[in-house]
């Protein structure tokens, strides 16, 4: 049996009590904070805890045959246009043709998500769409070190559906290299390049490479990686090659297989993998039967990868800091004894990861190390006591981030709420093991700016928007109310928010919110089932923190 540490009191994502004592009513920083134990016999308790029990319900009803919770993903403007475009240019399939003109058309009349998704639509319908514009008004305020391949990523989309002239970069033939990044990165862009070679009419700087990236989209079954939007630009550029035509319209017929029920093509497969993970720790702390526990820490472990992580959807080989953080977590919280092999070896997938600078990046050791993804890390390693040195790079990251000038990040997620709540996390988790340890004291502080910020910027409803001034809304507001109800003295701020949540659950026990996720970002995407599992993790921590109402 593989020794593996339990997870520390008070500072899980799943369990937030019983309470460190650094955050007790008797330290000195919260003299007057209520106790854990008599938050729970407040008025509003028995309300809450109806509130959390059939949200939990919900969550448990939607696991499927192998254990997995089921996160399918709603369609999107972009890959619906795309697979218009595809289907056109190969002639294949008119019923699907006519169903994603539908699909487009309603999006259209009811507003697109954003402009250049807008542009895609029209484009791809035939409409006059001004790409350029759209490019400018989506990424013009989008400070990220992924920019400049976002403005030649669009740019070349919108060129291929016909909105806009293809770019003109300094070195076209180094312009779309991906080398080191994630798997469907390196796909996406060997399309790109592909499409922007032949559109510019120099097709021989297309290596046999090339081609051989994208040959896996060709084969039949499931998109490579989840990732539907890869496919389809691996698709509108292999054929462009007459070997491929046949594999080509192969697949676009099989688009019908892919459509939602409002006849659009989805981004991605699914979440389930992620859900599953996240969703599991929100049962944890709703205080679900164990069996349920164990059936979903069973299914994750047989989508751990050869690497030691996991991928955010089932099959997916491509695995990430993110979601592996997020499945050490709970299998480390509901059967530490059962499952240690398995997070000992995704703990040695995080660690290989971590960057020279402390910070983890999503997916490949190398890249842009990233905040709200270095704080998921600490939290998934900090219990152990072997990887205390890599925990407290990894906070020192955290805290010269924050302390950075400039806007709060937002990554993955559309919210500045994530990456606050899970630095807040990350800090406690720290706090926790090593209390006195030199960079102790910055990470206070930077917990207290953390929380700060949330409080300054909660809406007069009592919920948060995506950024400060945005409207409120299910997700950005469970977020904030996680790391908020973990603090002492944001009594009034938690119940406020949980109040704004509790008055917008829907009859059925489940909660409807804008999208949260990015990719590629800021491209908003929606898995629908993560809003309920967000909300859930939000209400565990107001029923059991130091702020409960």
């Amino acid at each position: 049996m593989t020794y593996c540490a339990l997870p520390l009191p008070g500072a899980s994502l799943a369990a937030p009590e019983p309470l460190p004592a650094w955050m007790t009513p008797s330290a000195p920083s919260a003299p007057s904070a209520p106790s854990a134990r008599s938050a729970r016999s407040a008025p509003g308790a028995d309300r809450l805890d109806r509130a959390r029990a059939r949200v939990a319900a919900r969550l448990t009803a939607a696991a499927g045959p192998d254990g997995l919770l089921r996160a399918p993903c709603d369609s999107r403007m972009l890959e619906s246009a795309l697979a218009l475009r595809l289907l056109t240019v190969t002639d294949v399939d008119p019923d699907t043709r006519e169903r994603l003109t539908r699909r487009l058309k309603t999006g259209l009349d009811e507003g697109a998500p954003d402009p250049v998704q807008e542009a895609a639509a029209r484009a791809a319908l035939g409409e006059y769409a001004d790409g350029r514009g759209a490019l400018t008004r989506l990424l013009g305020g989008f400070d990220h070190f992924t920019a400049g391949r976002k403005h030649l990523m669009f740019r070349t989309v919108l060129a291929e559906l016909g909105a806009d002239a293809f770019p003109e970069p300094p070195d076209p033939g180094r312009a779309f290299e991906a080398h080191g990044q994630q798997r469907w990165l390196i796909t996406e862009m060997a399309a790109l390049k592909v499409l922007h070679a032949f559109g510019t009419h120099s097709p021989r700087r297309v290596t046999e490479d090339d081609w051989r990236i994208l040959e896996p989209c060709a084969l039949p079954g499931p998109p490579p990686y989840g990732n539907h939007l890869a496919r389809l630009l691996a698709l509108l550029a292999l054929r462009l090659r007459p070997r491929y035509a046949t594999a080509v319209r192969a697949r676009a017929r099989e688009l019908r297989d892919v459509l939602c029920e409002d006849g659009g093509v989805p981004f991605l497969t699914g979440m389930d993998v992620f859900a599953t993970a996240t969703g599991g720790l929100a049962l944890a702390g709703a205080g679900a039967p164990a069996p349920t526990l164990r059936a979903l820490a069973e299914a994750l472990t047989g989508q751990q990868n050869p690497d030691g992580g996991w991928g955010f959807d089932r099959g997916v080989g491509q695995s990430d800091v993110d979601d592996t953080a997020y499945c050490v977590e709970f299998l480390r919280a509901v059967a530490p004894e059962r499952h240690g092999v398995g997070v000992a070896a995704g703990e040695r997938y995080l660690l290989a990861r971590q960057g020279a600078d402390g910070g983890f990046p999503t997916f490949e050791r190398g890249t842009a190390s990233e905040l709200a993804i270095t704080a998921a890390a600490v939290n998934a390693l900090a219990p152990e006591p072997a990887h205390r040195a890599a925990v407290a790079a990894g906070v020192r990251f955290v805290t010269a981030r924050q302390e950075a000038a400039g806007p709060y990040e937002r990554s993955w997620s559309l919210n500045e709420s994530n990456a606050l709540f899970r630095t807040v996390l990350a800090h406690d988790s720290f706090l926790a093991v090593a209390p006195g340890h030199p960079a102790a004291a910055g990470a206070a502080r930077a917990r207290a700016r953390a929380v700060a910020r949330l409080l300054a910027t909660q809406n007069p409803d009592g919920g948060w928007g995506h950024v400060p001034a945005d409207p409120s809304d299910p997700i950005s507001t469970a977020y904030a109310l996680i790391a908020v109800a973990r603090t002492p003295g944001a009594r009034a701020a938690t119940a406020r928010a949980v109040r704004h949540l509790l008055e917008r659950q829907r009859p059925d026990g489940g909660f409807t919110s804008r999208p949260d996720q990015a990719g590629p970002r800021p491209l908003a995407y929606h898995v629908p089932l993560l809003t309920d599992v967000c909300v859930l993790l939000g209400l565990n921590h107001a029923r059991g923190g130091p702020a409960a109402p």
